[in-house]
């Protein structure tokens, strides 16, 4: 039963859609290296311990911050921005869930700008962003 369970979460995936804040990476050693990526979004007020927006942590291999910082350096990308992070879904220290990035696509500069991905919903139209005009 363990083997069919680890085999189920190694498949589980989202897609994480938002504001990312920026990317960190970090070598230690030359063995150990990764990276980060810092997505926010708007303080719920249920942690009274935190002020201004909420910051969620996707781990991100060592290499894709390259290939970001080179879309940066072409003038591609600028950071804040929108972006689509599709993270594989694993099981990290005290049994919480660690997203770790498989890939990052640029969405947009600004919510204004943003174009919604195909079946995504908005329980309230107000939050909906504007679609841009053709």
């Amino acid at each position: 039963m363990s083997e069919q369970n680890n085999s189920f979460q190694s498949d589980m995936q989202t897609v994480v859609t938002g504001k990312v804040e920026s990317l960190t990476r970090y070598e230690i050693d030359g063995d150990n290296k990764g990276g980060s990526i810092w997505v926010s979004k708007p303080n719920t007020g249920k942690n009274a311990n935190n002020l201004g927006n909420e910051l969620i942590k996707i781990k991100m291999p060592f290499e894709m911050f390259d290939q970001q910082r080179l879309k940066v350096e072409a003038g591609e990308i600028k950071f804040p921005c929108y972006m689509e992070i599709l993270a594989e879904i694993t099981m990290g220290g005290q049994n919480k869930a660690v997203l770790s990035a498989l890939s990052i696509r640029y969405l947009a500069d600004s919510l204004e700008q943003r174009i919604e991905p195909k079946g995504v919903q908005h329980l309230d139209p107000a939050t909906k962003p504007a679609t841009p005009k053709a």
